[in-house]
C-alpha cells in the first residue's frame, strides 16, 4: 500500500527539540545520554522522519535502513554541512563538505596514508606513546582518563602521522580545551574550528613549503604537490584538509576512546573476559564505537524532494543522518541495547556509510585497539573513582572527565 505523503505547513511543529537542555551530565540512569536515547527509541518507533525547529530547521532520520540508504545516495542527499546545527557560518570542510566527482579526487590523494601498510608502520608508535601515557597512571593507581589518556593519545598520533615534532600535541591539546571552554557553541563552532586549527596548519605549509618532505609519506606535502584541472592547490585549500584531519581525528578518537574505558571500568566481566581473550578486543572496539557512538550525527542537504515514511524531505532542506540512533535499532542489532563483545557481523555506523565513510576510521580502530591492549595487559582491575561526567556539548558524545582507579599486578 502507497502511503500519501502529509501535506506539511511552512511553519511545521516540532517532532522534537535535540537542543533542548536535558538535565545533569552524570552519567547515570537520569543523564542526558540515557534521555536521549530514550528519545531515540520514541523516534524510531513513532516519528522516523523528525522535524525540528533548532538550527534553523532540519530533519533528522533515526531508523538503521534509512540513515545508511540516504549516507550512500549522495546524488539524492548531498554532503554540504557537516554538523547541521552549524548551518550559518563554517566555510567548505575538504573533502567531507564535496561530493563525487570533486570528493573523489581529493579522497584517492588522502586514502594513501590510511592504509594498512601505513598502520602497520604507526603501531609501535602508538603502542609507544600508549604505555608513556600509561606508565604515571599505573604508578599511582588513578587518573582521569580523559585528560591522561583519552585526549593525549589522539593528539600524540596525529602529531606522528602529520610528520609534526612530537611536543605538537601540547598546542592541540590546548587548540581543544579551548572549543570546550566555549561549550561547543553551535553558532560558532565552524568558523571557530577553523580558525584555532586553521591558525596552526597555516604555520606547517609555511614550513613545508620552505622544507619540503616526501609527499608519499607526508600528508601536507601530498596536497602542496597534489593538481586538480593541472593546478596545484591554493594554500587554503591544503589548510581546509590538514584542518579536516584533526577536528575530525582528534576529538571523535578521544570520546570513542573514552566511551570504551567508561565500557570496561562499569563492566567487570566484559575487563575479565578481555584479558583472558585478548584477540576479542578489535571485536570489542567495534562493540564499544556502536553503542558510545562519539559523532552522533551528520548533516546532509536534499537535493530533490524525497518522500519518506510519509513524509516529505523538500529539495534544499536539511537532514540529520543520526548514527547514533541507527545503531541502536533493535531491527539491525539483535539485543541492540546490549553490549555483546563478540558481536559479528557488526554493520555499526559509527563510522558513517558511502563515499564519505570516515577517512581516518583506519587510525581511530588502531589507536583505540593498541589503548586497550596496553591498559588490560597493564593492570587486573578498572574501577570508576567517582562520577563520570558527560561532555556539555551539542555536537559529539563523549565524557569531559572520567575518574578511574586502576590495579596491577
Amino acid at each position: 500500500m502507497t502511503t500519501t505523503p502529509e501535506a506539511v505547513p511552512e511553519t511545521r511543529p516540532a517532532d522534537w527539540e535535540p537542543m533542548q537542555d536535558l538535565a545533569g551530565n552524570a552519567r547515570g540512569a537520569g543523564s542526558r545520554s540515557a534521555q536521549r536515547l530514550a528519545e531515540y527509541d520514541r523516534l524510531r518507533q513513532q516519528c522516523p522522519v523528525a522535524w525540528t525547529t533548532d538550527h534553523p530547521g532540519y530533519w533528522t532520520l533515526t531508523r538503521f535502513d534509512d540513515v545508511t540508504d540516504a549516507a550512500r545516495k549522495y546524488g539524492q542527499f548531498e554532503s554540504g554541512p557537516f554538523f547541521v546545527i552549524t548551518l550559518p557560518e563554517g566555510g567548505t570542510h575538504v573533502p567531507i563538505s564535496l561530493n563525487p566527482p570533486e570528493h573523489t579526487v581529493y579522497r584517492r590523494m588522502l586514502n594513501r596514508y590510511f592504509t594498512k601498510e601505513r598502520m602497520d608502520e604507526l603501531e609501535p608508535v602508538i603502542r609507544s606513546f600508549a604505555r608513556q601515557q600509561l606508565a604515571p597512571i599505573l604508578e599511582t593507581g588513578r587518573t582521569d582518563a580523559v585528560q591522561s589518556l583519552c585526549q593525549v593519545l589522539p593528539a600524540r598520533t596525529l602529531a606522528a602521522l602529520m610528520k609534526l615534532p612530537d611536543e605538537t600535541y601540547h598546542e592541540l591539546i590546548e587548540q581543544i580545551a579551548e572549543l570546550e571552554r566555549m561549550g561547543w557553541d553551535p553558532d560558532k563552532l565552524g568558523p571557530v574550528i577553523f580558525g584555532i586549527f586553521g591558525t596552526h596548519i597555516e604555520k606547517v605549509v609555511a614550513e613545508r613549503r620552505k622544507a619540503p618532505l616526501n609527499p608519499d609519506q607526508d600528508l601536507i606535502s601530498g596536497a602542496m604537490a597534489m593538481l586538480v584541472d593541472g593546478e596545484p592547490l591554493p594554500d587554503e585549500t591544503v589548510i581546509r584538509i590538514g584542518v579536516q584531519i584533526i577536528a575530525a581525528g582528534h576529538a571523535t578518537t578521544a570520546d570513542a576512546l573514552g566511551g570504551a574505558i567508561y565500557r570496561l571500568a562499569t563492566n567487570p566481566d566484559i575487563q575479565t573476559r578481555l584479558r583472558r581473550q585478548p584477540e576479542l578486543i578489535p571485536q570489542a572496539v567495534e562493540e564499544f564505537l556502536r553503542l558510545e557512538t562519539p559523532l552522533p550525527e551528520l548533516g546532509r542537504r536534499a537535493v530533490e524532494d524525497v518522500e519518506l515514511h510519509g513524509r516529505t524531505v523538500r529539495a534544499g532542506e536539511f537532514v540529520a543522518l543520526n548514527y547514533a540512533a541507527a545503531n541502536r535499532d533493535p531491527d539491525a542489532f539483535e539485543h541492540a541495547d546490549s553490549c555483546v563483545i563478540d558481536r559479528a557481523p557488526n554493520k555499526h555506523l559509527a563510522f558513517g556509510a558511502g563515499v564519505h565513510k570516515c577517512l581516518g576510521a583506519p587510525l581511530a580502530r588502531l589507536e583505540m585497539k593498541v589503548a586497550l591492549e596496553e591498559l588490560l595487559a597493564a593492570t587486573t582491575e578498572i574501577f570508576l573513582d567517582g562520577t563520570a561526567q558527560e561532555s556539555a556539548g551539542p555536537v559529539l558524545s563523549g565524557f569531559s572527565s572520567l575518574p578511574i582507579r586502576v590495579a596491577v599486578p
